[in-house]
């Protein structure tokens, strides 16, 4: 039986895409790198993902690292906003007691309802992905 001949041209092929991550030396931090062809920057350590498995450990480290920032940022707003907050809402609450009118204490009483919803709106937490990962398992 006589082979089929054909051109390299027509033979598949599997392109094999490596993911790079850098992490900082001093710091420790993880960031998205370039392609693989590339060398890694000054005061950084290249690290190439050869298998899904490294690609979602490493990922997973870097949605850890961006969910402890964003906390951290929360944390400091949070002591500079939150004496302010608690003014406005006993201010509110006393002068709504005090109110001279029902219009005035509907008034105090819907601006107390939006601050609780603003403050509901407020601790949404928000999760990232690479954009490798984004349409596995029907996301």
């Amino acid at each position: 039986m006589a082979e089929l001949w054909l051109p390299s041209r027509f033979k598949t092929h599997r392109k094999v895409i490596r993911v790079v991550f850098y992490r900082h030396v001093k710091s420790g931090r993880l960031t998205n790198g370039f392609p693989d062809q590339f060398a890694a920057p000054p005061g950084f350590e290249k690290i190439v993902c050869t298998t899904a498995a490294d690609v979602d450990r490493y990922s997973q480290k870097l949605r850890e690292q961006e969910r402890r920032d964003e906390q951290m940022t929360d944390e400091q707003r949070e002591a500079v906003e939150g004496p302010i907050r608690d003014y406005v809402r006993k201010e509110l609450v006393t002068r709504m007691l005090t109110a001279r009118n029902q219009i005035n204490r509907d008034f105090c009483k819907w601006a107390l309802d939006r601050m609780d919803e603003q403050e509901r709106r407020r601790k949404m937490k928000r999760e990232t992905f690479m954009h490798i990962e984004g349409f596995e398992d029907g996301k």
